[in-house]
């Protein structure tokens, strides 16, 4: 456990821990490149979303909040169907499935998820869009 006021310390290894006060625990996830986060720092969520300012097409997001039904609105045609991905606070994939596109829009019922904030990825063979969605009841 490292104990300090909040920070980044790097090992031997290279491998990045960031900390902040009262966090014993560590939480995240790995994928390829190792990334493992505290509590409730998310900051790499950020850096994914922002990636999003690289592709031409842009994507709407709504309503957000949702209560059981969230829809994705696109500027342009990216295909047919898309692939959602949907990760809790904690990384772990909780829904996942293909969706199909009508008209630059398809939606996704999330009824049956619990109130929280997530993670989502969309994705085809030329699309790939990040963002966070919160669940209301």
């Amino acid at each position: 456990m490292l104990s300090s006021q909040g920070g980044n310390n790097t090992s031997t290894s290279g491998l990045i821990v960031k900390h902040t006060v009262g966090q014993q625990s560590v939480t995240g996830t790995s994928s390829g490149t190792l990334i493992i986060q505290q509590g409730f720092q998310q900051s790499n969520w950020n850096k994914i979303i922002s990636s999003n300012n690289s592709v031409a097409i842009t994507t709407t997001t709504y309503p957000n909040p949702f209560r059981d039904i969230v829809k994705f609105k696109f500027s342009g045609s990216i295909g047919d169907t898309v692939f959602i991905i949907i990760y809790d606070v904690l990384g772990r994939q909780v829904f996942t499935d293909t969706l199909s596109i009508n008209e630059n829009n398809t939606s996704v019922n999330l009824s049956q998820l619990p109130s929280a904030e997530y993670f989502v990825k969309l994705s085809n063979n030329t699309f790939i869009y990040h963002t966070k969605i919160i669940k209301n009841d």
